[in-house]
């Protein structure tokens, strides 16, 4: 078993300089492990760790077991780990997120702060696009001030947490892009281009300190034509043939038709004889025919009878 390559960066690539309500949920935060040669790491542990100067007792909503502080996630074929979700108190102040992986380590604040602002997903999220093509949907964020609609031209910042040059990005070009709100309070991206990079991205939307997440996917793009039925390159040859192939041994109804000097399995005269075979006897074999029939005429009633017996020789050998 071929050993796996060790990480030699873990990039954080989801909830980068997070900031959050009192006692709303931080959604999951994400890290890219890679090699020295910048490829991702497969398959290989990442241990999440709460650290909590301010008390805010903040815990990992952990799957078949108690919340805790600590959880350990492995990397996925893109090299990506994430958290789980977070729970927040009602306290505000900071606490950090530290993961780390055979000895390299990056470290994400979250911010817990009161804000007059709301936002949240209004459409967009959870969608794929193949590598290079536009998502199908906008992301759309409803934001709310004060428990009401924000004022139209409220400022909307999206942003692809993603850095790499393989990331999705808005317009085809940008990483960052800052739309207003309208009449009902939600703003609505531009159009979101896939890079060639695979896998899921994450995407902010935020007002001030309140903000919320979108996920979307990018998966491999199928520009592999398919083989038309003569290409000899892709298509299966043709199946062989069930039919047996002709014998090159004389067929038994061939040998008795021989034998018989040309009568035919129905007792008729044959018309190979006619077509060419009598000809082919020469004048040698026109005697011999001319004699049989001589010979039968002598002999009379004796030919009468045996002219039946052939006949049905002739069908037992065919």
């Amino acid at each position: 078993m071929a050993e796996l390559p060790a990480a030699d960066r873990l990039t954080q690539v989801s909830g980068t300089d997070v900031t959050t309500q009192p006692n709303d949920d931080v959604e999951p935060l994400a890290v890219v492990a890679r090699d020295k040669d910048g490829k991702p790491v497969e398959d290989t542990s990442v241990t999440f760790t709460i650290e909590d100067p301010d008390g805010l007792e903040p815990l990992f909503y952990l799957t078949g077991g108690p919340d805790d502080d600590e959880t350990v996630v492995s990397t996925d074929a893109q090299g990506r780990a994430q958290s789980p979700w977070i729970n927040v108190s009602a306290k505000e102040g900071e606490f950090i997120v530290r993961a780390k992986t055979q000895g390299v380590s990056t470290a994400f604040t979250v911010r817990v702060k009161a804000s007059p602002y709301v936002v949240s997903v209004a459409g967009g999220d959870q969608q794929k696009a193949e590598q290079g093509q536009d998502f199908a949907d906008a992301l759309r964020a409803m934001v709310v001030k004060s428990g009401k609609a924000a004022p139209a031209g409220t400022e909307v910042e999206f942003r692809v947490e993603d850095s790499s040059e393989d990331a999705p990005r808005f317009e085809g070009e940008d990483r960052v892009v800052r739309v207003k709100t309208d009449d009902s309070g939600k703003a609505t991206a531009p159009d979101l281009t896939a890079g060639e990079g695979t896998g899921t991205y994450t995407v902010a939307a935020s007002v001030g300190d309140a903000m919320t997440q979108f996920a979307v996917e990018v998966v491999p793009g199928d520009g592999s034509p398919e083989p038309s039925p003569g290409d000899e390159s892709g298509s299966p040859s043709p199946s062989p043939t069930t039919d047996p192939s002709p014998s090159a041994e004389p067929s038994p109804s061939a040998s008795a038709s021989g034998t018989t000097g040309g009568t035919s399995t129905t007792g008729g005269t044959s018309t190979n004889l006619d077509g060419g075979s009598l000809a082919s006897t020469g004048a040698g074999g026109i005697g011999l025919v001319l004699a049989a029939a001589a010979a039968l005429a002598a002999a009379g009633f004796a030919a009468f009878r045996f002219g039946p017996r052939l006949k049905l020789r002739s069908r037992d050998d065919a």
